[in-house]
């Protein structure tokens, strides 16, 4: 048996074929742009997209990993979306999850629900944010009113894929949470009462570890393969990184910050999402907006490579001088969910260097990520022992120390740093019957290169500095509010 995974990220289309032991035969990437035509807009072209898949396939067949693929999963990037006529050909850029040109349009919709459908909206959070579908459909509807005309489906890029290599439009209720009912078993009404017409646009539900339908020779693949219907990035990641049973913890560092924990159904907490349970795991999430992505940025501010700046990183010392970093370039999602944020140095004096910039930048992402893990530990009712991390940012050793440091719990790097890629192949197995369950697969499947554990001397110091940085947050919002958001 060979699975042939494939990740459409924000900054790249990732495929790698993987054995039934979850060992990584060869794989491929191909980067794509985003486009940013106006303050707070952030587009990707879906041609930029396929491309890309028909590259990484065709590298893939080049170095004969094709040959014996029996099963295909997908995932994709999620709180991106895209507008496609009846022929899947799209009518308008998509518009992705960095994108903050919505959130006016997204706080009036909010105002207009009631009570009992606020409280079903974003997984249990209650924001109509200017991420959601809804916002995304609202504005196109009011702004680009040919375009939504003209529109059939509305589609996530995973979605759309799926579409373009089978013929099949259809969607999983994971990459949804926050658009179906609690159970995932549907849409609910409200949608069509904020913009008329929406239901009729999204694609049917399915299960995601179910068949979509088979290759049709499209992007270069065989023929006849099936395909599952795969999910969201992070949900495939919390699989390929082995997310399992209760308790179960992982820090997603990719192009943001994305923290999870599986537990028992039932509990909740603010500024988190809640997914409906999936094959007997019940999730709670918190994607941030910036992770990998604020230390691209600052390489770029400082005229560095991202290598450089690790390395000088390392020179500095822990808590960086006491200069902090708040990442918040393009606002915040989970836990403030705030559009308007945004990033700050804060504390520097006249011995600050590019060292201490460098080094509070990695902080800085790292205590974000602890903003998010006190709630969802709040969520499932216990702290979490452990936390396995995977994505690009992984790969510094680092970096993952400082993560270690400032969540203070272990963090055990996946042997298979890019997760949603190996998740995605999982999928793929479970759809086919090759793996009964999701605990079978993960023991199978999935394991751990090396565990980073906190170091108890500087637990104080970064302790403190948390404080400060969650002090920080709150008193500078306000400055934000209402005139320096993102461009309209």
């Amino acid at each position: 048996m060979t699975l042939l995974g494939i990740d459409l990220g924000t900054t790249s289309v990732k495929a790698a074929v993987f054995d039934e032991d979850g060992v990584r035969g060869a794989g491929a990437a191909r980067r794509h742009p985003t486009h940013r035509p106006r303050p707070g807009h952030a587009e990707q072209d879906p041609a930029d997209w396929w491309a890309g898949l028909c590259g990484a396939v065709a590298d893939l067949g080049a170095a004969g990993a094709l040959r014996g693929v029996t099963a295909v999963g997908l995932c994709s990037q999620v709180n991106t979306h895209l507008v496609v006529d009846a022929g899947g050909v799209p009518v308008h850029p998509a518009i992705t999850w960095q994108d903050g040109r919505c959130s006016a349009v997204a706080a009036s919709l909010g105002d207009r629900l009631a009570p009992a459908e606020r409280a079903r909206v974003r997984g249990g959070l209650g924001v109509v944010d200017a991420s959601h579908p809804v916002a995304r459909a609202a504005w196109l509807a009011g702004h680009r009113p040919d375009a939504w005309a003209r529109a059939t489906r509305l589609l996530a890029p995973k979605d759309w894929l799926l579409l373009r290599l089978t013929g099949t439009a259809v969607a999983d209720p994971l990459s949804a949470v926050g658009l179906v009912e609690p159970d995932g078993a549907g849409y609910p009404d409200w949608p069509d009462l904020l913009v008329p017409g929406l239901l009729d646009r999204l694609p049917p539900l399915a299960d995601p570890a179910s068949v979509a339908g088979e290759t049709t020779g499209a992007g270069g693949l065989p023929a006849g393969l099936p395909v599952a219907v795969g999910t969201m990035d992070a949900w495939s990641a919390l699989l390929g990184g082995g997310i399992a049973a209760p308790g179960d913890a992982i820090d997603i560092a990719g192009t943001s910050e994305v923290l999870a924990m599986a537990a028992r159904p039932g509990g909740t907490a603010p500024g988190v999402v809640t997914f409906p349970t999936w094959r007997g795991l019940h999730v709670h999430a918190g994607p941030t907006q910036a992770g990998g992505d604020a230390l691209v940025w600052a390489a770029g501010a400082l005229g560095l490579g991202v290598p450089e700046l690790l390395d000088l990183a390392g020179t500095a010392t822990t808590g960086s001088d006491g200069l902090l970093f708040l990442p918040q370039l393009a606002g915040e999602r989970a836990p403030v969910w705030d559009p308007e944020l945004r990033g700050h140095w804060l504390g520097a004096t006249f011995g600050t260097g590019r060292a201490e910039l460098a080094r509070s930048v990695l902080e800085g992402v790292a205590h974000v990520a602890r903003h998010v893990l006190g709630p969802l530990e709040q969520a499932a009712g216990h702290p979490a022992q452990a936390l396995t991390v995977c994505g690009g940012g992984s790969a510094s050793d680092l970096w993952c120390q400082v993560r270690a440091d400032v969540l203070d719990r272990p963090l055990r790097r996946a042997a298979e740093r890019d997760a949603g890629v190996l998740g995605a192949a999982m999928l793929a197995a479970l759809a086919t019957g090759t793996a009964g369950s999701v605990p079978e697969l993960a023991a199978r499947m999935v394991r751990t290169e090396r565990e980073f554990r906190p170091d108890p001397r500087v637990r104080a110091r970064y302790d403190e500095a948390h404080e400060r940085y969650r002090a920080a947050q709150r008193a500078l919002a306000p400055l934000f509010t209402g005139g320096a958001g993102p461009g309209r």
